[in-house]
């Protein structure tokens, strides 16, 4: 059974070293109009697309520190990320992470996320409440904290 989607995928970014075959494969399986490159977006931007997304999606391959995950989880997103590198560690149980390499699942999730409004605000709430392990506050407290272990030990 063929799943469909009856909104548009937006993407923001810049395009990359496989773009014009992306083009191209847009056009090759009649989805041109069904997909939006928004490019590079200023900070403002990117904001409002996080905070107004149905759900963000992030199947990165190799990432140090996935500031998109947490930029997306401060905004209010459903995030579906990557199950390898660093992302689930940054995830934690308030996004659904995939295998970046296979599509069927990743498509599943999204479907499952858009369908299920329950779903998508109980991984809105993780996520804004994940996001706070990461603010700046209580980064440097656990810096603070770390470096007087270190001084009450000399």
């Amino acid at each position: 059974e063929e799943k469909k989607f009856n909104g548009k995928l937006v993407i923001a970014g810049m395009k990359g070293w496989k773009s014009e075959s992306f083009d191209k494969n847009l056009k090759k399986f009649g989805i041109h109009n069904d997909v939006v490159v928004l490019g590079f977006l200023k900070n403002e931007e990117l904001r409002h697309f996080y905070a107004t997304c149905e759900v963000f999606v992030f199947p990165s391959f190799y990432e140090g520190f996935g500031f998109p995950i947490i930029e997306a989880f401060n905004c209010g997103a459903a995030v579906i990320t990557s199950n390898v590198s660093s992302c689930p560690e940054l995830a934690g149980d308030a996004a659904l992470t995939v295998d970046p390499n296979d599509i069927q699942q990743m498509t599943d999730s999204i479907i499952t996320v858009l369908n299920d409004e329950k779903l998508r605000e109980d991984l809105r709430a993780r996520g804004l409440q994940r996001a706070e392990e990461f603010s700046f506050q209580r980064t440097a407290e656990e810096t603070l904290r770390v470096y007087e272990e270190v001084y009450s030990g000399c």
